[in-house]
Formats: C-alpha cells, sequence, structure tokens
C-alpha cells in the first residue's frame, strides 16, 4: 500500500502560532489540548491529490482514468501512478457559527440539516462537530453513530461573539488519518469579531494540512451580496449571474456559486476555499439548508484521487501543483499546493 505525503514539513511552528494565538479559545465537552500529528508525513512516497472534474454545465464528469490526467509539480510533469474514485472514507468535520447571530428558526432548521448530512454518510464515512461563537468547541468526535450526532445537535444553543478565523484553525490543525479523505463544512455568516489568529497564520496552516474546506454562506432575502471575483483569485469560476451585486429573490435558495467566488464581507474565505481546492456556497437563510449541506458532500464526493510520486523537484518547501485534465470543457478544481520537507 502506498504510504501518503501531501506536506511533509511537520508543521509544528504554525501549529504552535495557532494554539499560542488563540489562549483559552477552545472549551467544552471534548477539548483540544495537544498538537496533531502531522498530516503528511516526511519519508513518505506518494502525494495525494483530490481533484472535481465537471462540465460546463457543472455536472460530475466520471470514468476517467490516469492517462486523462496531466499533473505538474511546481512547473515539472509528473506521472500519474493511479486514481481512485469513491473508495476512500470521508471524515467530515461541520463547524457551526452560534453565536447570538444565529437564533431560533435559523438555528433549528441547522441542527436539522446536520442531522440529515450525518444520515447522508456512507457507512464507513465519520462526522465530528464543532460549534464556535466567542469559544471553540468540539461537541463531538469522529462518530458514525447517527443518534450520537443528534443528541448533540440538539444540545446546540446560540450565545457569543464569532471567532471565525479561529475556528477555522483549530478544525485544520486537528489530525486525521491518512487513509481517509478530509472535508471542513463551516456554516458561518463569514463575520468575525473576536478571533486573534491573522490571516497570514491561517492561510500558512491550510496550506500544510490536506482538509478540503467549504463554506455554506447564509444570506438574508432582499439583502444585496456581493460576489466579484479578484486578481488574486484568477481561476476561481464566478457564475456571471452572480458577478457584481445581486438581491436574491424572497425565499430563493441560490446554489448557483459552488467556485471560490469572493464575498465582500470577508475575502480570507474564498482564499482558503480556493488554496484546499473547496468551495463556497451562499444559500439563503430561509431556505433548505439540509439541500446545501447535501450539495457540498455529494461534490465531494464525486472527485477523483490521484497518485503520483514528485520527480525532477526539490523536495523541500512549498510545492505548487496544477492538475489539467485532457477534455474538452472540462473544469478541473483542485487545492493548489503542499508542503514537504
Amino acid at each position: 500500500m502506498k504510504r501518503l505525503r501531501t506536506c511533509g514539513l511537520w508543521f509544528a511552528a504554525a501549529t504552535a502560532g495557532v494554539l499560542l494565538t488563540v489562549p483559552g479559545a477552545i472549551a467544552g465537552r471534548a477539548t483540544i489540548q495537544d498538537p496533531p500529528q502531522a498530516a503528511f508525513r516526511s519519508g513518505a512516497s506518494a502525494v495525494m491529490v483530490d481533484v472535481t472534474v465537471r462540465d460546463g454545465s457543472r455536472r460530475a464528469i466520471t470514468g476517467l482514468t490516469a492517462k486523462d490526467f496531466q499533473v505538474f509539480d511546481n512547473g515539472v510533469p509528473q506521472q500519474v501512478d493511479e486514481v481512485s474514485y469513491g473508495t476512500l472514507p470521508i471524515d467530515v468535520t461541520v463547524a457551526l457559527d452560534v453565536s447570538y447571530s444565529v437564533t431560533g428558526d435559523l438555528l433549528d432548521r441547522l441542527r436539522q440539516a446536520v442531522a440529515q448530512l450525518m444520515r447522508d454518510l456512507g457507512s464507513k464515512d465519520r462526522l465530528k462537530l464543532v460549534l464556535f461563537s466567542t469559544r471553540i468547541t468540539r461537541t463531538i468526535d469522529y462518530t458514525t453513530d447517527v443518534k450520537a450526532v443528534e443528541r448533540a445537535i440538539r444540545g446546540t444553543s446560540a450565545s457569543g461573539s464569532t471567532s471565525l478565523l479561529d475556528a477555522i484553525s483549530v478544525t485544520l490543525v486537528s489530525a486525521s488519518p491518512a487513509d481517509r479523505r478530509q472535508l471542513i463544512v463551516f456554516f458561518t455568516d463569514g463575520s468575525d469579531t473576536s478571533s486573534t489568529t491573522s490571516p497570514a497564520i491561517l492561510t500558512e496552516v491550510a496550506e500544510r494540512t490536506r482538509a478540503t474546506l467549504a463554506f455554506v454562506v447564509p444570506f438574508t432575502a432582499g439583502r444585496p451580496m456581493v460576489l466579484s471575483p479578484q486578481p488574486a483569485l484568477q481561476g476561481a469560476s464566478v457564475p456571471p449571474a452572480l458577478q457584481g451585486s445581486v438581491t436574491p429573490p424572497p425565499g430563493v435558495t441560490t446554489l448557483a456559486a459552488q467556485s471560490a467566488s469572493t464575498l465582500s464581507l470577508n475575502p480570507v474565505l474564498s482564499k482558503l476555499a480556493r488554496e484546499t481546492g473547496g468551495t463556497i456556497l451562499p444559500v439563503s437563510a430561509a431556505g433548505n439548508l439540509s439541500e446545501a449541506f447535501r450539495r457540498v458532500l455529494n461534490e465531494f464526493r464525486s472527485a477523483y484521487v490521484l497518485y503520483y510520486t514528485a520527480r525532477g523537484v526539490d523536495r523541500a518547501g512549498y510545492h505548487a501543483i496544477d492538475v489539467k485534465v485532457k477534455r474538452d470543457g472540462a473544469v478541473v478544481q483542485a487545492r493548489r499546493g503542499y508542503f514537504s520537507s
């Protein structure tokens, strides 16, 4: 069996920086106290990359083989040794903003959406639940127990301010086995009122993990939302209907923006989604949250996993990855790079 290398550089420095900047922020029934083991270990031989391939209508393109992919590591062409599709189990971390801005009916439907997401998982998939406001609480660790998740989510209540960047950093540095794919889904309006983690540190940590970050972002019907691509985000596909300022019709759930667009509220999220091969999904706060979570999960499930051994490049440091598909009209989404020692 292949040993995996996606970030061989042990990111203790970055992790320590995150933990030091979030004093007392983590609490609850299952507190994260110790730095995790490295998600990607030096000495391993293969690089593992999650890749989503879709056509112009956002439909998944299936049936591809290693010969259909081109991978460039720091600009050097690589040979894809193996491709898997739908075979690896998934670890899903759901992180919910439960500050005072998320209350009432929205909180009730959010509970229902998480319970439904747990039921949507495969038999070998697992879910972890993290709640964040001023403090960050790992309410339940990775589990396959649907009833345990339902009990945990029923006890959710809203309070405090929002430490969004701190919560992202904590979920990223939490360990997960290398033989499982990792999806982190945040439900947040993108605002941050109390974090101490800087965007620079957060980006550095994201580059040293192999998790894919997705953000489900609620908006209020009738309230304009700006989704405008920036030069730094070239390659992020923004549907024309969502470019500029748009006012969603009342009661309409927007599921069209499924790539790293720039929400004017917090552009850090778009960069994190892009770097990790993830997505930002705006959804009406009055709409179907279960559908939004299911959409994120199904898109992640439909990804290929490519394996290759980096050749012709220096091993140490950051490796930029570029993945292409030999098929007209194919749209490729993958993380942008990894670190190795």
